[in-house]
């Protein structure tokens, strides 16, 4: 059963962020001094942010954490999770609990496909739901509903689960919780969860599927997109294989129920995009069978550009680009769905196509046009790529790059980390095609990377690292995390968090700790 802090004892941290005798602690957790001084700073800290999914900070740069003060960081509070979390937490302002007290949260969903919810300023435990019963495991990320009233998970069973906000109950009906795969033995619901608001006004809601480790690519899974309407419950499903059967595949099953041809896993760390600038949701397929230059629906090692909505022409995507070399990727392992399409943030140069780059296992960013991805104004086409560079710290690229906009410079940077380094690029408009030019790399492993203020902020083999995005000079270092996988941070009302592989949950802050 899930944990719920009580109205009372909510209600007497509203001034201070101290515990009171009757609050609930998670194990190992640690807390500043009470005085009246912390809790002034932490109230102005407050700007009213939220971080509703993966790499998603709402509000854009109001952050009270800048270079000017990032050296100040230090641990605040560290809480103990009742299981690992492997993915990146989200963040809600002003959730309205029971009695009419209202806190900020810090949500996570943890590898058994349990959210938790932590009181963002003293690393309390508020609710955690009972996950559903399903095989292996997720390392999904939630996401909040636009209105900051629910809360979506991937639970093992192979559904999305629908919370609520305020106290962790599940909502039922109308369609929830939504069907995601049927075949939660082998496929693998590890990408976060995205919603977006399209240009026609509705709200979708995206989970992709690819397959776990083992038996890996010899399973039977097809790695899909669902996509649902947040307002009707209605799904759409696009099947990497068999694209023309719009339906969830059975395991093990027959020509009517089943796809013949296997992989095709998303994977990416992003999951789903969605770019309003083109109105299209972008997926990014792993191995498989490719024939959409033979008139085929099986879209193996390809960028897939789909309507918001989720759905097809005929079985047949709105665009797509597919490396001419996709047969050697198939070959070698070297999945272009390690990573999600990454969207480079506008110039204001009017001559520029829309940009997004797309890292791949293979060591390579393919930079490309979301308008016309192959080239060819529409799909079924080979390359198409504009611009396609191999960053310096070689290995696998399975993390999900960020993008910065420099205002100084009005340039575009992109940062591209993995288990070997992280490197930076900006975008060279100068000549007849754009490029994508090194600035500088660093050789300790990171996760995804966030851009915030103009700090640049992740995880990884020396600990926390905050650096000056154009240079690459560090900025602040704190090692008081544990090894990480996945996880990587969030930068939000003047805090950073994140999970870790220790099981635990921590905050940072420029409030000096307790002693």
């Amino acid at each position: 059963m899930r944990s719920v802090v009580s109205a009372v004892a909510v209600s007497s941290l509203l001034l201070l962020t101290g515990v009171a005798d009757n609050d609930v602690v998670p194990p190992g957790a640690t807390f500043p001094r009470v005085n009246r001084g912390i809790g002034r700073l932490l109230i102005a800290n407050d700007v009213g942010e939220s971080w509703s999914q993966f790499n998603a900070l709402e509000g854009g740069t109001r952050s009270v954490l800048s270079s000017a003060n990032v050296a100040r960081l230090n641990v605040f509070w560290r809480a103990t999770l009742p299981e690992i979390a492997d993915g990146a937490p989200v963040y809600i302002s002003n959730v309205e609990l029971a009695g009419g007290v209202k806190r900020d949260l810090v949500i996570v969903t943890t590898k058994v496909g349990r959210l938790v919810a932590t009181d963002a300023r003293t690393g309390l435990n508020v609710w955690q739901t009972t996950p559903p019963e399903g095989p292996r495991w997720t390392t999904s990320s939630p996401a909040v509903d636009p209105n900051h009233l629910f809360v979506y998970s991937y639970g093992l069973d192979g559904y999305i689960h629908k919370y609520a906000a305020d106290d962790g109950s599940e909502i039922t009906g109308n369609g929830w919780p939504e069907l995601v795969t049927l075949k939660g033995s082998v496929e693998k619901g590890s990408s976060p969860i995205t919603i977006a608001t399209a240009r026609n006004g509705s709200s979708y809601l995206y989970m992709v599927v690819a397959a776990y480790p083992e038996p890996g690519d010899d399973g039977d899974y097809q790695g899909h997109l669902v996509t649902v309407n947040l307002a009707t419950g209605e799904q759409k499903i696009f099947n990497a294989g068999c694209s023309d059967k719009l339906f969830h595949f059975v395991e093990n099953g027959n020509e009517s129920n089943d796809c013949g041809h296997t992989q095709g896993g998303i994977w990416g760390r992003a999951g789903a995009v969605y770019d309003p600038i083109t109105d299209r949701v972008f997926v990014t397929t792993g191995n498989g069978v490719y024939d959409g230059d033979q008139g085929g629906y099986n879209w193996g090692s390809s960028v897939v550009a789909l309507k918001p909505d989720g759905s097809l022409d005929g079985g047949t995507p709105l665009d797509t680009y597919t490396p001419t070399d996709y047969e050697r990727l198939n070959v070698l392992d070297l999945d272009l769905s390690s990573a999600s399409v990454s969207l480079l943030p506008t110039t204001g140069n009017r001559d520029l196509p829309r940009l997004g780059v797309q890292a791949g296992k293979d060591s390579m960013l393919r930079l490309l046009n979301l308008s016309n991805l192959s080239g060819r104004n529409g799909p079924r086409h080979l390359g198409g790529e504009l611009d396609l560079v191999q960053v310096p710290q070689g290995g696998h690229l399975v993390m999900h790059p960020a993008t910065w906009f420099d205002s100084a410079t009005h340039t575009a940077w992109i940062f591209a980390s993995n288990f070997h380094g992280i490197a930076a690029y900006t975008l060279d408009v100068s000549g007849s095609l754009p490029e994508l030019v090194l600035q500088w790399w660093r050789p300790e492993a990171a996760t995804s990377p966030v851009v915030v203020n103009n700090v640049l902020y992740y995880a990884g083999s020396l600990g926390m690292q905050g650096l000056e995005p154009t240079t690459g000079r560090v900025l602040w270092h704190d090692t008081g995390i544990a090894n990480v996988h996945w996880q990587s941070p969030i930068v939000v009302n003047g805090m950073i968090y994140i999970a870790d592989e220790a099981g635990n949950l921590t905050a940072y802050s420029t409030v000096p700790p307790r002693r």
